[in-house]
């Protein structure tokens, strides 16, 4: 191409890019761009068929002490005389009445005594009648009587109460003496939860009050009342032991565990229905009406409360309207 050519092609791509530019200017292109603006509003979740409103409140402030249960009425069996032990009537687990016989204990020597202060009894008493005998003789005679014929009593031990044998410490052959248990029966329809309280609570407890109780093994929640509280604490947990009273509940043995709920004070909550949180995974999420359409919400809930109220810790303020589960 000639210079004359390049400078002519030159000049004709500069024209037409001035031209191009004052076109743009004159607005020739506008139907070309994008104006500028918002995007369409998505359209938000389907409404919830039921709604409820989440509230503000006061509830009480609880704390829980771990305990155990245990039988109001426990007794541990023992021998009063020392003797040899010739049958063990009860295995552990076993009901028993009151008066139903336990151990049997060896009386062959008591039973020989008994006869000796007997006869011996029966001479004096005679001598007496034809005074050839002093008083004093007289009450000597019967008191070794007496005392040789409780002894023959002792050597058949008895239940001592209705209830049901927790526990056997001996067998036919063993030696029973007075002070070492034989067996213990304990009553399985006086229960009651003997609880650790921390010291910093204690003094809002007082007997007679009622107070919530806990059993999770067989899913119950029950009211006891307090009975005895000790007058001292643990020094090694600075706990002291409070012992509340409860009616006997189907699954309840002693030795299980059980919670004592106590109120310590008030709060201020966001509360909502339980039915209004949906969990999936770790997220807790609400379904909030706002500005007239309904979006999800991520929260926090906190404690169970009554009435199947649960609280909200975090993403609602209270008075927002929030969709329900369908039942």
């Amino acid at each position: 191409m000639s210079p004359r050519a390049r400078a002519a092609a030159r000049w004709g791509g500069f024209l037409a890019l001035v031209a191009g530019v004052v076109l743009y200017a004159a607005g020739a292109f506008e139907g070309a761009r994008i104006r500028p603006g918002r995007l369409p509003a998505p359209a938000g979740l389907p409404a919830p068929t039921a709604t409820a409103v989440a509230a503000r409140g006061i509830v009480p402030v609880v704390e829980e002490a771990v305990g155990t249960v245990r039988s109001r009425r426990r007794v541990a069996v023992s021998a009063q005389v020392t003797a040899r032990i010739v049958q063990v009537a009860a295995e552990v687990g076993d009901a028993v009445r009151a008066g139903a016989p336990l151990v049997v204990l060896d009386d062959s020597d008591f039973a020989a005594r008994y006869a000796q202060a007997r006869a011996q009894y029966e001479r004096v008493r005679g001598f007496l009648a034809r005074h050839a005998a002093t008083t004093e003789q007289m009450e000597a005679a019967e008191a070794a009587y007496l005392e040789a014929k409780a002894a023959v009593a002792h050597t058949r031990i008895a239940a001592p109460i209705d209830g049901i044998v927790a526990e056997r410490h001996a067998e036919p052959g063993d030696l029973a003496a007075p002070g070492l248990p034989l067996l213990v029966v304990l009553d399985p329809t006086a229960l009651r939860l003997e609880a650790q309280v921390r010291e910093g609570i204690i003094g809002r407890i007082v007997p007679d009050t009622r107070l919530a109780v806990e059993l999770p093994a067989v899913g119950a929640a029950i009211e006891g009342t307090v009975a005895e509280i000790l007058p001292s604490a643990d020094p090694q947990s600075r706990t002291f032991e409070v012992r509340v009273n409860f009616e006997p509940v189907t699954g309840v043995h002693p030795g299980m565990f059980g919670r004592l709920r106590l109120p310590v004070g008030e709060r201020e909550v966001v509360h909502v229905p339980a039915a209004a949180i949906e969990r999936v995974g770790q997220l807790e999420t609400v379904v909030v009406e706002s500005g007239g359409r309904w979006t999800r919400r991520l929260v926090t809930t906190g404690a169970a409360l009554a009435g199947g109220e649960v609280e909200v810790l975090s993403g609602l303020a209270g008075g927002e309207t929030v969709g329900l589960a369908a039942p």
